[in-house]
């Protein structure tokens, strides 16, 4: 054979290897495709789980009183999380408040005693505002065992001090609820992937209507996980985070129908934590 039927003969063969290794690669890719329409077809029709839906409160305001009634009307219990730096102050909840508020069954948590932002301040200063507030807060009376991260922000030393300041979890932001992609977390985990940075979709905003808020729970009842709804001021459109008195109680309104069909359990962040699960889906449910 000459030298150039030999030379002929291996780009022939290159050819072809390259052609073969193409048609793999083709395969691969057309069998990924088919997988992911799988996948979505089955997560689409898959019939809603049970929710846990928290309701919580955060940075110790006084109008948030006013959610007492609306709680006990309907039988649910929400998490308080407070800032022992602002508890008897104007514009605050008082310590007699808390103290009502614990003894109708509601949770208190922490929050930092005055409401810092907690990453880039010196280690010994996010000690003094996480482990603080919780011995403040123990002194009180109150059984505190969770904490919510002013903003949602934290950095590997405030995850750590959650942990050695005796706290069982710390709520962090964003995640559940935000995304639609087929993959993406519709809702935190039970018992959740980290507990020192509990997933949430964020603080509950004035613009954010009866259904935006109901679709996350919708969320949440798709994967049967954990939603957390963070409430700040309870008023008539008094700050970018408040939600009024009617549109709070018509939530909740729903909250309760979704609960008296099987489809939600309302629990405090402690009853989550500490092992409380919904009870299985009755039959006969839709």
């Amino acid at each position: 054979m000459s030298a150039v039927e030999i030379l002929r003969t291996e780009r022939d063969g290159a050819r072809r290897l390259g052609t073969r290794e193409d048609q793999v690669v083709l395969v691969c890719i057309g069998a990924c495709l088919v997988a992911i329409l799988i996948a979505s077809v089955l997560l689409a029709e898959r019939p809603p789980g049970v929710a846990v839906v928290s309701i919580e409160f955060d940075d110790t305001l006084a109008d948030q009183l006013s959610a007492r009634s609306i709680l006990a009307e309907h039988r649910m219990h929400a998490t308080f999380f407070v800032n022992s730096g602002r508890l008897d102050r104007p514009g605050y909840l008082t310590v007699a408040e808390l103290r009502a508020l614990a003894s109708d069954g509601h949770e208190i948590g922490g929050h930092t005693v005055d409401h810092v932002r907690l990453p880039g301040l010196p280690a010994g200063e996010q000690r003094r505002q996480i482990c603080d507030d919780r011995r403040a807060l123990l002194a009180l009376g109150f059984a505190v065992s969770d904490f919510a991260y002013p903003w949602g922000a934290h950095d590997s030393v405030s995850a750590e001090l959650v942990r050695s300041c005796g706290y069982d979890s710390a709520r962090g932001s964003g995640g559940p609820g935000l995304h639609a992609c087929t993959f993406c977390a519709r809702a935190e985990s039970i018992p959740p992937h980290d507990p020192a940075a509990t997933r949430t979709p964020g603080s509950i905003r004035r613009s954010d209507r009866l259904p935006r808020i109901q679709a996350l729970v919708r969320r949440a009842q798709q994967d049967a996980g954990w939603m957390q709804l963070t409430f700040h001021n309870i008023c008539d459109a008094c700050g970018k985070y408040s939600i009024s008195r009617e549109d709070f109680s018509t939530l909740l309104d729903w909250l309760a129908e979704e609960r008296d069909a099987g489809r939600v359990v309302v629990l405090t962040v402690r009853q989550v934590i500490r092992g409380a699960r919904p009870p299985p889906r009755r039959l006969g449910v839709d």
